[in-house]
């Protein structure tokens, strides 16, 4: 497997030297007094069979574990999310309860050797599930943001409201702020007095969902700088309508609109936003591609480079022998970029009609009012029941209206209307979905 050694030691003086830290709810914490913690619990970590589990909440503590097991040699393997879920039976813990030793239904496929690490995710299914990387990969990952996207180079601090082991907070503020030694803020879709005095009148990235990055602009409410922050909206649903919203509250700011999944990483970016689909041009230093490419142009992206993933536990990855993978993303080419035009796991039968979810988001977010939207597909019955929930100042009858406008009319089995406030969305700013329809 090569090199069993630290993923993290060419970081480790850096840490020592930087004024930067990490900043949570309780504080700030510098990265070299974690650092000095993270020695400690490396110098002394045991070797359970399975690894160990980092909890994802987004602690200090979780950043010192991180820490400890990439100073740790020969490197162990390791997985970032719920140690409720991914833990051994009475396992055994360490680094004050901040590692727990991994249980065996965590270990990647059986023909897979050597040091890995796995963000958990349930993904749009509610199965949970692991996606496996190679951790001597990060450092590769993080120099290809920083060489590929200007704003990368030039941050001084890092944020997202996301929990780490979503794989986009992971792999584009985590590991960046780590391994260059930037300030690292860490902070609730509800805390976003946290984050605003860090990225106040500083070159920055923030990564969050538009729909909280609209609740933190009206925290914000235009009163102080932003002009070298960058917005990444993570989980799709950025509008033109909620952009002027961000731009309104964070004065100066822009935005990093980027396609990519648990599985590809980054595929594509762009510094617009436009509501015709456009998703932008690869980063220069990562191939992206389309296959099976059907008469009207529209063919699978698919990708490689050292942010991708190679393996899944409970649930298959498409990947191949060459580390080309593709998360089922359909597109058309247009220019030097792409023009989305769905998920190839998302067509879905109604009334005997295909349709794709994302025509259906795409057709209510355009509504007047209308701040989100999310579509859910009950797959139980002899047919697919479509549950449309929007979020804003809409009544059910405009949303129904909007389903039969589509190319491929649709009538949802249900319309759930909400506000637009914090009860909508989930700890990580994804729509709160209802209860079976």
């Amino acid at each position: 497997m090569g090199d069993l050694g630290a993923w993290l030691k060419h970081a480790e003086p850096m840490l020592h030297e930087t004024r930067a830290g990490v900043v949570t709810e309780r504080g700030r914490f510098s990265w070299s007094a974690l650092l000095e913690k993270a020695q400690r619990i490396a110098a002394e970590l045991p070797d359970p069979p399975h690894g160990w589990v980092v909890p994802g909440d987004g602690g200090e503590r979780s950043i010192v574990a991180l820490l400890a097991l990439g100073l740790r040699e020969p490197s162990p393997r390791w997985v970032l999310g719920d140690p409720a879920s991914w833990c051994a039976d009475g396992a055994v813990t360490a680094a004050d309860g901040a590692l727990t030793a991994a249980g065996a239904h965590t270990a990647p496929p059986s023909d897979i050797d050597g040091p890995t690490y796995a963000t958990a995710s349930s993904g749009s299914t509610g199965r949970p599930k692991l996606l496996f990387g190679r951790p001597h990969r990060m450092p590769s990952a993080v120099e290809l943001y920083v060489d590929d996207i200007p704003e990368y180079a030039s941050a001084e601090v890092f944020a997202t409201s996301a929990a780490i082991d979503f794989a986009a907070a992971f792999y584009m503020v985590v590991a960046p702020a780590m391994m260059l030694g930037r300030d690292l803020v860490l902070f609730r879709p509800r805390s976003w007095q946290v984050a605003i005095p860090e990225l106040a009148g500083r070159p920055g990235v923030c990564l969050a969902p538009p729909a909280i990055t609209v609740l933190g602009a009206r925290v914000a409410a235009g009163r102080r700088s932003f002009r070298e922050t960058w917005f990444v909206p993570a989980g799709g649903g950025l509008t033109v309508e909620r952009a002027e919203h961000i731009s309104a509250g964070f004065p100066g700011s822009d935005l990093l609109t980027m396609l990519g999944s648990t599985e590809t990483g980054i595929l594509t970016l762009d510094r617009g936003v436009r509501d015709d689909g456009y998703v932008g041009s690869p980063l220069p230093g990562k191939p992206v591609w389309l296959e099976n490419v059907g008469p009207d142009g529209v063919g699978t992206l698919w990708t490689k480079g050292p942010d991708t993933r190679f393996a899944a536990t409970r649930e298959e990855l498409t990947a191949r022998a060459d580390g080309a993978v593709s998360a089922g993303d359909l597109a058309h080419a247009a220019g030097e970029g792409f023009v989305l035009d769905g998920r190839t796991e998302d067509l879905v039968k109604v009334d005997g009609v295909s349709v794709y979810p994302r025509e259906i988001t795409t057709a209510v977010r355009a509504l007047a009012g209308v701040e989100d939207a999310s579509v859910s597909v009950e797959r139980s019955r002899n047919a697919d029941r479509v549950t449309v929930i929007a979020v804003g100042d809409v009544s059910e009858k405009r949303v129904r209206e909007a389903c039969r406008r589509l190319p491929t009319p649709v009538t949802p089995h249900r319309v759930v209307c909400r506000p637009a406030d914090k009860a909508a969305y989930d700890a990580r700013g994804k729509v709160l979905r209802t209860e079976k329809a």
